[in-house]
């Protein structure tokens, strides 16, 4: 009797973590909300912007006050948005194509509207060299920066994270 209590006891207790798992995004681990759902829907503009390499589509998607550390404590490879901007037009013109595959794997917000956005990426493109014409394949994970935007079309600025 005892034994059959414990294990009804188990089930219950099963069956009730099991009821209280959020639903996800289909082909993510991120919850499905609306704020999760319009943060894909910017990394979308943001993946297409590059894939038509187009610097100034991908400049409007940043904020004014982008910076980018590159993730070390070196200032001599720190840029700010005129520093992307010049990296961007480079790389776009030696680059006649560009595939790029975001895979968001994380979405953390804090109380100032920041999200932080893990996401692992593939990309494949076609860079011309002097030698000819090379298809170029990387496979990163990567953290974005995001400020939420109030009552604004694009509904996000990136910070940081290119």
């Amino acid at each position: 009797m005892r034994t059959i209590r414990l294990a009804l006891l188990v089930a219950i207790a099963l069956a009730a973590s099991l009821g209280c798992k959020p639903d996800l995004i289909a082909g993510t681990q991120v919850e499905d909300t609306q704020e999760n759902r319009d943060v894909l829907v910017f990394l979308t503009r943001y993946q297409s912007a590059m894939q038509t390499r187009k610097a100034d589509d991908v400049l409007k998607l940043c904020a004014a006050d982008y910076y980018e550390t590159n993730g070390n404590d070196s200032p001599t490879d720190d840029y700010n948005l005129d520093g992307l901007r010049t990296k961007l037009t480079e790389h776009f013109q030696r680059t006649k194509e560009v595939v790029l595959e975001v895979y968001v794997q994380q979405i953390e917000r804090d109380d100032q509207g920041i999200v932080r956005v893990a996401y692992r990426y593939n990309t494949r493109a076609l860079v011309a060299f002097p030698s000819g014409e090379k298809w170029l394949t990387a496979t990163e994970v990567n953290r974005i920066k995001l400020r939420r935007i109030e009552n604004d079309d694009v509904g996000y600025r990136i910070l940081s994270g290119l």
